[in-house]
């Protein structure tokens, strides 16, 4: 009699690449082997269209784009070849962009990861912690001459991301309410804000040095510090900026 291991990982070998897998799984089993065999494989189909379901309802934008017999494909390969190893389904296609970047018939679409990439952080944003009131009473309350002083939290529910593609562009054309051209310039990198507001989760591209100004805030730097490190972009505009970010909800709190 096979070891429990050796039964776990026939069965996950049977479940996930079936062929001979399938029949060293049967060896072991007693009674009727053709019954044995079709529970298997309803367990079989279950299990991957549970994975793939999973996959598609976190990629809508990639589904507006290749359309749903592509994606519900490429969600069977991916279920296939790199199975769960959590319990929790919100957990599974943390890396459906890696895949995607070596899946074949997806070569024609270099973007596509990048975008998987920019939906996944979607999710997790979307699923992150809530952020503390809005609290600006240190900043009141100290002089505009040592304001590069402060230090800012930051909402935990943002993230942001670079691209050498047009993120923001992309996302905005394949919302389901989206009513303008279509017209995407892919030359054009962007990096982008993904940011949960009241209204649902936003995404926004960034202006040169925005990105690394929040980055630096979010590590703990003090905003003179944050400064330094977005003024190599000259177009970098620190008020509009803050401006911005505050208004947004994406400023917190100052220190």
């Amino acid at each position: 009699m096979p070891s429990l291991h050796k039964l776990q990982t026939d069965f996950a070998a049977a479940i996930f690449s079936g062929g001979d897998h399938v029949d060293a799984l049967l060896a072991h089993c007693g009674g009727d082997g053709g019954r044995a065999a079709l529970g298997l494989e309803a367990y079989r189909r279950s299990v991957l269209a549970n994975l793939g379901g999973a996959v598609q309802a976190t990629y809508p934008v990639l589904e507006a784009i290749v359309g749903k017999d592509f994606l519900t494909a490429a969600a069977r390969r991916y279920a296939l070849e790199r199975p769960s190893t959590s319990g929790d389904l919100n957990a599974y296609g943390s890396d459906f962009d890696d895949f995607l970047a070596g899946y074949a018939p997806a070569a024609d679409l270099p973007y596509l990861p990048a975008v998987a990439r920019l939906e996944w952080l979607v999710q997790q944003v979307y699923g992150a912690a809530d952020a503390q009131a809005q609290d600006f009473t240190a900043l009141a309350a100290t002089p505009p001459e040592r304001w590069r002083e402060l230090h800012f939290r930051l909402d935990p529910a943002h993230a942001c991301l670079e691209s050498t593609w047009p993120l923001a562009r992309i996302w905005e054309v394949n919302q389901p309410d989206y009513d303008g051209d279509f017209l995407v310039d892919f030359d054009r990198a962007q990096t982008v804000l993904i940011h949960r507001r009241p209204g649902g989760t936003a995404v926004e591209a960034l202006h040169p040095g925005e990105a690394d100004f929040l980055r630096a805030l979010g590590a703990g730097l003090n905003l003179d510090a944050a400064v330094e490190d977005a003024t190599r972009f000259a177009e970098f505009d620190l008020q509009a900026s803050l401006q911005r970010f505050i208004a947004a909800g994406l400023l917190r709190q100052a220190y």
